[in-house]
């Protein structure tokens, strides 16, 4: 490879020499294909390179670029280097101090930026360095230190006044979005990029009749290399496309005729849900009939495109396996670093390896530092590729590259066959206080499998426990808000915590989530959609923020029709004085202001009051507080007046004095008839012979439950057996008038609801229906009847109990009943949370003596109370 071609101009204009008629760049502006061929490229560039040369800018200056994706990126970046100068692409989505800060490092003396961009953030942020800023897409120059780009397209082309350009002279300075620590400048010269290039090409991935989809920032070298510096040397195609939906690509990527697509894993990830989610709609049995009709629509519907590349992070090998299988299209990754040019890996087409990012690039070498007993240690780059170093720190330069070797910070290690398997940053893994090694963006992938959550990242946190300082798991989860809403589950904390902890129960205890926050904001991530851990430790760890934090909020117009009434305000007023912190419309009931199932229910009793209007318990299923003031002013709006009478806040005695509704009524027969009374014998009979024999069931202290109702069972819950094993071992007497509280959505399945009355089962969904639950519990016991209830409300983890709802508390107050605590030993071991079916594992039955409430205590002591005399029966 010889030194002196390795000029970006010299090498584009080769190319050019060759296709100079062929369309180089392309975008779709107001329904109409603006094409770009590659001699106008090469002119409109030299017409750039001339401007800067006789506005007096010397070679080496610097020359910044803020500027989203378009074909005028591609036409200044070659117009900068091509005059000698260095290149400093910025992110256009940084905030306008952080521009100025960057622009003031590397003291750019010309900014290019399109008129948004300019008015939102550059404007007020001029620097003692910059002599011009050129805006594009401007009719009118803001002013004297100001020029319109079109201004430079008249400009003529003058190669001969054109600097000689050097291999070692740098053509991009660029500032690393860094995921750990501040972004850092890296120096890369032309033959630091040139060779990156050339390595490349020697492995025919992309060729001159490709159409390359650039939807990568371009300020990111991963995107410069592959989606501009590629495609331009080797005479293809680039299309320009916003957005980052599937429905979007697809659409481009057919009218366009796309070939390639080049992306992050977050993108293959959505386009992966995206068909996966249809396809499990689809009946398992029909499944092996319709997978290929599937296959092929799927195929049509991303034709002519014929090969996908991952980079910037982790590919989860799933996706990458899923998406070639399922479109019959490759999927490659590949690895690299901003100071690498950037590609360093990447996994050959024709012998593809999931889960690896390929082997070392042509003129590449790579080494494992100081491996492990697992070969695992710091990945160490060696090639032409490496950068000049970072800009004015030469410490920190020294520091990454030794002997020509450059220390990634990455650990891997190499397998048989040479391929490199990444398992994470040297600076984020986590070593916890036993010596474990964790690597968070392995768990990241497989806790942030549920559906339930949308983004999650695993953290240390140091705790006080014993006297003793160690470090534990912590996680920061965004939940899937959509997903909740779709399966109308409103307790998003429990059951954020009940996806973790079933996941967790098949990993090693030193990998469970020992804490976790739930925040309904997205995570901070690099361009290149990389979590931003410092950001996201500082925010959720170390930041303590005040209740009392004042909300700057920038409102709609339909927000202010809304707050500009007296109902709203009184709402908001109220449920801020109830809860003792600010309230906005975009407050989220359950993450920003803890209101659980329960607090919805009281929530509901004390607007009744204040409005004097009764609120029906499906207009407090909302998620935010505007959605909840708006059904209220929609319910005030369309009421008639007999549904507005007078009324006075409503307590948990008189709410439970209420009938359930007759939804509910009908899933309840107090009475016995004769087949009811043969049917149970028969049932407990054969049950209780199973659980004796296959799980050895033993039951102790029945003597304690009284003959008759009414009362409550209040058992631990840890395994779906619970239910039938309380059943069993009650006496057949109490089994005949026992009921049992169960999830509506198991029992009321046509296949098992013809069973409910016969077998007694109050079937209901307490988180959405939680006054009716209780409130049928109340009607069955007015009936002297025995309810069994589970006071965890979920299945337990492990075999620990878990805290009691404040439900149960309300029933022994305000019903006056006793209630029996009980213990099921073994019950976690015989069907464990996760298990698709029960083992034999022995079980044991402990009946506890009556529980009666003093009459001073409140609802949280008494079922603190239960609790403990639960625990008491734990042997």
């Amino acid at each position: 490879m010889e030194d002196e071609n390795l000029i970006i101009p010299k090498l584009f204009s080769k190319t050019c020499a060759q296709v100079h008629d062929h369309v180089a760049l392309q975008i779709k502006r107001d329904s109409q294909w603006l094409k770009i061929t590659y001699q106008e490229l090469k002119t409109q560039s030299q017409k750039v390179a001339t401007y800067l040369i006789k506005a007096g800018l010397k070679k080496r200056d610097c020359v910044s670029i803020i500027l989203e994706n378009r074909p005028e990126w591609p036409i200044i970046y070659l117009g900068i280097v091509s005059a000698g100068l260095t290149c400093v692409p910025i992110d256009a989505q940084l905030n306008a101090q952080e521009l100025k800060n960057l622009i003031m490092d590397c003291q750019a003396k010309f900014l290019f930026c399109s008129e948004h961009i300019f008015k939102e953030k550059v404007k007020t942020q001029r620097t003692a360095f910059l002599s011009k800023i050129v805006v594009l897409d401007t009719k009118d120059a803001p002013g004297d230190d100001f020029i319109k780009f079109s201004d430079i397209e008249q400009t003529a082309a003058d190669a001969s006044i054109f600097p000689a350009v050097h291999p070692t002279d740098t053509a991009s300075l660029i500032y690393t979005s860094g995921t750990t620590a501040i972004p850092k400048g890296v120096l890369l010269s032309h033959k630091n990029l040139c060779a990156n290039f050339k390595s490349i090409e020697q492995l025919n991935v992309c060729f001159s009749y490709d159409n390359i989809l650039a939807i990568l920032p371009l300020h990111h070298t991963y995107a410069f290399m592959v989606t501009l510096m590629v495609p331009l040397c080797l005479g293809a195609k680039v299309t320009y496309a916003s957005g980052f939906k599937p429905q979007e690509l697809a659409g481009i990527i057919k009218e366009a005729k796309v070939t390639m697509l080049v992306g992050v894993p977050q993108l293959f990830s959505l386009l992966y849900k995206a068909i996966f989610e249809k396809i499990k709609k689809i009946p398992f049995v029909l499944r092996p009939f319709i997978m290929p009709w599937i296959k092929k629509k799927t195929r049509a519907y991303f034709r002519p495109l014929r090969l996908l590349v991952s980079g910037g992070a982790r590919l989860e090998p799933k996706v990458a396996r899923g998406l070639s299988k399922i479109l019959g299209i490759k999927l490659i990754e590949g690895y690299g670093l901003t100071e690498t040019s950037p590609v360093v890996c990447l996994n050959p087409p024709k012998n593809l390896k999931f889960g690896s990012v390929g082997k070392p690039i042509p003129n590449v070498e790579l080494k494992i530092s100081h491996p492990g007993p697992a070969g695992i240690g710091e990945v160490l780059i060696k090639g032409p590729n490496v950068m000049q170093g970072y800009f004015k720190q030469p410490d920190l330069t020294s520091q990454v590259i030794k002997d020509g070797w450059f220390y990634s910070g990455d650990l891997g290690y190499l397998d048989k066959e040479g391929y490199l398997i990444l398992t994470g940053r040297e600076k984020e893994v986590i070593v916890l206080s036993s010596g474990k090694n964790i690597y968070p963006e392995e768990l990241e992938e497989y806790y942030g499998a549920s559906p339930y959550v949308k983004e999650i990242c695993i953290l240390s946190r140091k705790e006080e426990r014993f006297g003793s300082a160690i470090e534990t798991l912590y996680a920061v989860a965004v939940p899937n808000l959509e997903y909740f809403k779709k399966n109308n589950v409103t307790d998003i904390r429990a059951k954020i915590r009940w996806e973790l902890e079933n996941l967790g129960k098949s990993l090693p205890p030193y990998k469970h989530i020992m804490g976790f926050t739930v925040t309904k904001e997205e995570l901070p991530r690099t361009a290149l959609k990389k979590l931003k851990r410092y950001q996201v430790q500082e925010k959720y760890l170390s930041e303590k923020l005040s209740q009392g934090e004042i909300k700057e909020a920038v409102f709609s117009r339909e927000d202010l029709k809304v707050l500009n009434q007296e109902t709203s305000q009184k709402i908001m007023q109220y449920i801020s004085k109830q809860l003792h912190k600010p309230v906005y419309l975009d407050s989220h009931l359950e993450l920003d202001l803890g209101i659980d199932s329960l607090s919805r229910v009281e929530l509901g009793l004390g607007l009744e009051s204040m409005l004097k209007v009764k609120i029906p318990d499906n207009l407090l299923l909302a998620s935010t507080v505007r959605e909840v003031v708006i059904n209220i002013l929609n319910l005030l709006g369309s009421a008639p007046a007999l549904y507005k009478e007078e009324a006075t806040q409503k307590n948990w005695q008189q709410i439970l004095n209420e009938s359930p509704s007759g939804n509910i009524l009908q899933k309840i027969r107090t009475g016995l008839s004769f087949l009811d009374i043969l049917l149970t014998f028969i049932f407990k009979s054969v049950l209780l012979f199973i659980l004796r024999i296959f799980w050895s069931l033993k039951i102790q202290g029945r003597e304690f439950l009284p003959k008759q109702g009414p009362y409550l069972i209040c058992p631990n819950h840890a395994s779906y057996l619970d239910g039938f094993v309380v059943f069993s071992a009650l006496a057949l007497k109490n089994s005949m008038h026992t009921f049992f509280l169960g999830y509506s959505k198991i029992f009321d399945h046509p296949v098992v609801s013809w069973t409910v009355k016969v077998a007694r089962l109050i079937s209901i969904d307490t988180a959405t229906h939680l006054t009716e639950a209780m409130q049928a519990v109340s009607f069955v016991a007015g009936f002297n009847k025995i309810v069994c209830i589970f006071p965890e409300g979920r299945r337990s983890v492990d075999e620990n109990i878990g805290e009691f709802k404040k439900g149960v508390g309300i029933l022994i107050k305000e019903l006056n009943i006793p209630a029996i605590p009980v213990y099921i030993k073994g019950s976690h071991y015989s069907w464990p949370r996760g298990s698709l079916a029960p083992r034999l594992y022995p079980l044991k039955v402990i009946f506890g003596k009556p529980f009666v409430a003093s009459a001073s205590d409140d609802y949280e002591a008494i079922t603190k109370k239960l609790r403990e005399e639960v625990l008491k029966l734990v042997c």
